[in-house]
């Protein structure tokens, strides 16, 4: 109960105390812990929505997603911290890591997070919340979603409370800027996006797979970010044909998972990059991203950040017909493009500050 309730970052808050002695009162009041982390944000989308219409059963809801997403991010080496609502934290502590297998650490987050996204996509349980009658009703062609993000950097690790009630948890301003990038998912039209600080940690497999969609200003981070995206198109997938929800999870115990991520670790020849050309689930999702596609795609947006808009909105045009639908970081540049009138400000650098959605 003590692990389930505090995680992984209660550990060390745990360990102080018992070397406290006799005394059975749990003391909140001690130093925190400088730490180095990957953060994830996980956000269900529309969640305000289901909130009103589900009501009570709003609760199973969010346990039916909780069950998949800390299930997902603990065969990869992470740890759910705690969710507020709406939002999960993930960690991946960096702490005793070895410089050589940080890409590894890094390469494992970013695959539970494409993991991720195809086990909510296939879920059959979250699949009856797309025909529920007043979820259809006000949001048309509703799917359970996730926005997910990635970024590294310090953290405080410590209890944050008192006698009466400890969380276990990390302060730090990168989680704002984790926090920050998931929200900017809604703009950019992507389901992943990620930090250039964790972009430089990938393995040069993995990061080939990724996408420069901008290069902003965030609040909390200094100077300017550029910003990447995992390219997924989830509703490509079919159904898994296993019944009820979060069932794959649910058959396996804490110290199976425990082993499975171990395995990936210390096996040296397990290559995360690997897993997108052999995983099924990886591959239909990135079927549609063609070599052209993102050809296109770069070579505008190279014009963008170069101040060549004219020509930048030629090639994001082009780019709008490599795909069957719409690629919204394409037109969130042409929007951005048209609302300053085609023509970059006086003084640009290549980058502005991350917009918000409304």
């Amino acid at each position: 109960l003590i692990a389930l309730g505090f995680g992984e970052a209660g550990a060390k808050i745990i360990a102080q105390n018992m070397r406290g002695g006799d005394n059975a009162i749990v003391n909140a009041i001690v130093p925190g812990r400088n730490v180095r982390m990957i953060f994830g944000i996980a956000n269900i989308r529309n969640f305000t929505d289901a909130t009103e219409i589900l009501q009570e059963q709003v609760m199973i809801f969010v346990n039916h997603i909780a069950s998949i997403v800390h299930g997902t991010v603990g065969e990869f080496f992470g740890a759910p911290n705690h969710s507020i609502g709406d939002a999960f934290l993930l960690t991946w502590p960096l702490a005793g890591v070895r410089p050589e297998k940080e890409a590894k650490l890094a390469d494992m987050a970013l695959v539970a997070l494409c993991k991720l996204t195809a086990a909510i996509a296939r879920s059959p349980a979250l699949a009856e919340y797309h025909t529920h009658p007043k979820l259809s009703k006000r949001l048309p062609n509703y799917r359970v979603r996730l926005g997910l993000s990635l970024h590294t950097g310090w953290a405080l690790e410590g209890a944050i409370g008192s006698e009466f009630k400890i969380d276990a948890s990390y302060l730090s301003p990168n989680i704002a800027v984790a926090q920050s990038l998931e929200n900017s998912s809604k703009h950019y039209g992507v389901l992943i996006v990620l930090s250039d600080s964790i972009y430089t940690m990938l393995s040069d497999l993995v990061a080939s797979e990724v996408r420069q969609i901008d290069y902003c200003t965030v609040q909390g981070y200094s100077g300017p970010l550029r910003i990447h995206a995992m390219d997924l198109d989830d509703l490509s997938l079919e159904l898994s044909r296993s019944s009820g929800l979060g069932k794959p999870f649910e058959r396996r115990t804490r110290s199976e998972l425990r082993r499975k991520k171990a395995e990936r670790w210390t096996d040296d020849e397990y290559i995360m990059g690997e897993v997108f050309d052999v995983d099924p689930e990886i591959q239909k999702m990135r079927a549609k991203y063609t070599d052209e596609f993102f050809a296109h795609f770069r070579m505008a947006y190279l014009n963008f950040e170069a101040g060549e808009w004219e020509i930048a909105r030629e090639l994001f045009e082009k780019t709008r017909e490599c795909l069957a639908d719409e690629d919204g970081p394409t037109m969130a540049h042409i929007k951005f493009i048209d609302e300053h009138h085609g023509k970059a400000p006086v003084g640009w650098e290549g980058h502005h500050p991350l917009a918000t959605p409304k």
